[in-house]
């Protein structure tokens, strides 16, 4: 199927108006073989004669005239389709986004890279929020985020949900206070620096780790604290691997073995009737593919 161009139907009724070709062509700036082309385009696409010229003079046909409240329409639904999109334009150069952990900045951050790339105009703003629940509130009670990260299997109702990452999780202790311990790799013998008891980070460790013998000395709210805490040979702790790459590779930090290891799920949950702008699909494009080559 032939798509007409939109300005052959602006040309259409502009000669209508004018009843000249040649008039028609100065009015709108093009000149006179352009309109020719463009009403002769219309009668091709139609199969009908939609002018009858005598000499300079020209004439609607039956078939133009019936044609000439359809011209209109055609270009009234262009134009308010026009508007309409400029509405939706304008919401494409903002992305809001809320994370329950400031770990997940770190899987996160290489895509929104690509994002800016790709939209150089978005603004792009991410906050961190302190639990899986206020993140869960802010984003489809509060409506402030147009999507959500979390590090717990959770889907809301009316809620979309992509699991995106599997986040190592590691136990460290500082290089000073594992020599010290005679290189102990047993974990229940060592001072424990941990979060809340309800620490979702715990909760996929469970079948791996009995955190009822772990000796509980500080407990802080934040990462960074408890990280602090544990460089300055206070004790061990659980956090993910990404956080404490160049820690482990420099030697300053000392990984504990795998049987304490395990896994913790990342996902992007966003509301089902989300405004899919083209940097939100863009996004979610984005984020499979890097799901895909932590995966590969």
């Amino acid at each position: 199927m032939k798509i007409m161009n939109i300005q052959v139907y602006q040309s259409f009724l502009t000669v209508v108006q004018c009843r000249s070709f040649t008039q028609a062509a100065r009015f709108l700036n093009f000149t006179q073989p352009t309109i020719s082309n463009h009403i002769t385009a219309l009668e091709e696409e139609y199969g009908v004669t939609l002018f009858a010229r005598d000499g300079k003079n020209v004439y609607l046909t039956q078939a133009g005239k019936s044609f000439v409240p359809m011209a209109q329409q055609i270009l009234e639904d262009y134009q308010k389709s026009r508007d309409n999109m400029r509405q939706f334009q304008k919401k494409n150069y903002s992305l809001k986004i809320g994370v329950s952990t400031q770990g997940i900045n770190f899987y996160l951050l290489p895509v929104l890279l690509r994002l800016k790339q790709k939209f150089p105009e978005l603004e792009i703003e991410v906050n961190r929020c302190m639990t899986v629940e206020s993140t869960l509130d802010d984003a489809f009670c509060k409506k402030l985020y147009d999507f959500a990260f979390v590090h717990i299997d959770v889907q809301p109702l009316y809620t979309r949900r992509v699991q995106l990452w599997n986040q190592p999780m590691v136990w460290v202790a500082a290089r000073e206070l594992y020599e010290s311990r005679g290189c102990d790799n047993d974990i229940y013998n060592y001072p424990f620096v941990g979060y809340p008891a309800s620490e979702v980070y715990y909760k996929h460790l469970q079948s791996k780790i009995d955190f009822s013998r772990l000796k509980h000395f500080l407990t802080f709210s934040d990462s960074e604290s408890v990280l602090m805490a544990v460089q300055q040979n206070l004790g061990i702790a659980l956090t993910p691997r990404v956080k404490v790459e160049k820690e482990l590779a420099n030697g300053s930090l000392v990984e504990f073995p795998d049987c304490y290891s395990g896994n913790m799920p990342i996902s992007v949950l966003y509301d089902y009737e989300l405004d899919f702008t083209l940097p939100c699909k863009h996004f979610l494009t984005l984020l499979k593919e890097s799901q895909e080559k932590i995966r590969d």
